[in-house]
């Protein structure tokens, strides 16, 4: 008869064998996932003690921060680079005001005269209210150097933009003389800033780049 089962000598190896197969299944079905979720728990752990560091040099720097937006605030509060205005309204009726001012200054009111002045509506989004108006002036060449001088010069900011000039030559009695008299029409947008409530550090640098 046929011998169906392996003789002694062979059934040792075979059942070690055996035990060493089920001992892998038991670790791939009962242990594996248990390790694999320990090693994403400690990346997770790891992920968390980096962004304590992050937090922690955060708050070291708080206290630094305060003090450099305290600065910054007392800075813009002092400073007179503002307009003095709290609303467009005032802040365009004290930028025709300077300008007048300056006109009667550095200027001759008879030969630089202000011919319209209108506020204008600014769309453009800023760290500060901008107010501007739309002037036009008749001036000789001399008082409107000057006045343009110390528009750009002097404080508050004032800026000058779209600045569009046209040669016209008139006639005037002198006497008995006729006199030729070439006088610029010059056109452009008067500007500047509300001091309002907007963003100190970011309007502080927005109105140094116009000003460059």
């Amino acid at each position: 008869m046929a011998q169906l089962l392996p003789d002694k000598e062979r059934q040792k190896p075979l059942a070690y064998l055996l035990l060493v197969v089920a001992l892998i299944l038991v670790y791939w079905m009962g242990f594996r996932w248990f390790f694999d979720r320990h090693g994403d728990l400690n990346e997770q752990i790891e992920q968390l003690r980096t962004n304590d560091a992050r937090f922690q040099g955060l708050v070291a720097q708080r206290a630094g921060l305060e003090a450099q937006i305290e600065a910054v605030e007392a800075f813009e509060t002092d400073n007179d680079y503002f307009l003095k205005a709290e609303n467009v309204s005032l802040g365009s009726a004290e930028l025709t005001n300077r300008l007048k001012e300056l006109i009667r200054a550095h200027g001759n009111e008879e030969n630089c005269q202000v011919i319209s002045n209108q506020n204008m509506r600014v769309r453009e989004q800023e760290c500060f209210e901008r107010v501007t108006n739309k002037v036009r002036l008749r001036c000789e060449v001399d008082d409107l150097t000057e006045v343009m001088y110390y528009l750009e010069t002097g404080t508050p900011y004032i800026f000058v933009d779209n600045l569009s000039i046209y040669r016209q030559i008139t006639r005037r009695r002198q006497g008995r003389e006729t006199v030729q008299q070439r006088i610029l029409d010059v056109r452009f947008d008067l500007s500047g800033y509300l001091r309002g409530t907007g963003d100190v550090t970011c309007g502080r640098q927005q109105v140094a780049d116009n000003r460059g």
